[in-house]
């Protein structure tokens, strides 16, 4: 029985240290310490998808705002991942410069054809970007590896960080993106036009008026885990159109998502135009209404049919810049 005793002693004696020796390689959560493992992880999924040169992309709040934490974040990861001697990482300066230049839709949220557009420039292999969430004590960083070839996302990474005074500051200043769709947002935000149904986040960021054409342009939000549809529809019972301050009524004519131009054209309860957007990712769309009077200054109502029989959308009171 004292030798039998003795063996259990032993066994639990040997459980506890391998209990002490797992929570010690797992270590605090630090900040330091989790941003090992992030970029742990995104070389793994670099290594396995064969991907070798890439860009890092602003992380961005769920707001789609960047702070100096989300500049931070990418900072750090352009010089973790080059100090591998694996990869070719895209200088911060010269994807700025090609952003502005080339007018691409690329922020903490990604669209298909803007990641595809910036392969092609840069010819990078990959886009690393992601969103950073606040719980309280601690921060949720979430990272996608976006393919350029296909536009879509290959892998994802995610930390979660213990929240100590440098995360508090850094997080408290928001800065002015170099990225056209970020400040598109923020601005969006800051005005407070915005709408979130089924699943997406639909931001209002202007109307403008050329040559008697309107345009209001708006950033559509994926805000869920799925790749969603997202439709404009022309529609028979509720129209996508828009009234001026005459009370004058104008049908939509066409609908541009990214850089993919759609005429609509008929009356039909199938016209109108669809874009597929990746789960968590954004696109620009912009919404064309033609011969409006030249005296509207501005848009009593724009109303929005979301998919034929689908879900509506209503903004109003848009002032209309002449241009």
């Amino acid at each position: 029985m004292k030798k039998i005793g003795l063996l259990l002693l032993v066994i639990f004696l040997i459980g506890c240290a391998t209990q002490k020796e797992q929570i010690a390689t797992i270590g605090p959560e630090t900040l330091d310490s989790q941003l090992e493992n992030l970029v742990g992880q995104i070389i793994a999924d670099l290594s396995q998808n064969q991907k070798s040169k890439i860009a890092i992309i602003e992380f961005s709040n769920l707001q789609g705002q960047i702070t100096e934490f989300g500049q931070y974040l990418a900072e750090e990861l352009i010089t973790r991942l080059y100090l591998t001697n694996k990869f070719e990482v895209i200088e911060r300066q010269l994807l700025n410069k090609v952003l502005n230049e080339h007018h691409l839709n690329l922020s903490g949220l990604v669209d298909e054809s803007s990641a595809r557009e910036l392969g092609k420039i840069l010819g990078v292999d990959a886009i690393a970007s992601g969103s950073i969430t606040d719980l309280g004590n601690s921060v949720k960083v979430n990272a996608r590896l976006i393919s350029t070839e296909t536009g879509k996302i290959f892998s994802v990474a995610s930390v979660k960080i213990l929240k100590d005074d440098v995360i508090r500051k850094l997080m408290a200043q928001a800065v002015e993106s170099t990225d056209i769709v970020a400040k598109e947002s923020q601005k969006a935000s800051h005005q407070n036009i915005m709408v979130e149904k089924e699943g997406f986040k639909i931001e209002l960021i202007k109307c403008e008026m050329s040559n008697r054409t309107v345009v209001c342009h708006l950033i559509v939000t994926n805000t869920t885990e799925d790749d969603k549809d997202f439709h404009i529809t022309y529609g028979w019972q509720y129209q996508t159109m828009i009234y001026d301050d005459a009370g004058n009524e104008y049908l939509i004519s066409a609908v541009k998502f990214g850089n993919e131009y759609h005429k609509i054209k008929g009356i039909s309860q199938y016209s109108g135009a669809k874009k597929k957007i990746i789960a968590g990712l954004s696109v620009t769309t912009e919404l064309y209404f033609e011969n409006v009077s030249s005296k509207a200054t501005k848009i009593t109502l724009l109303q929005m049919l979301c998919e034929y029989r689908g879900f509506k959308v209503e903004f109003r009171d848009i002032p209309i810049k002449k241009i």
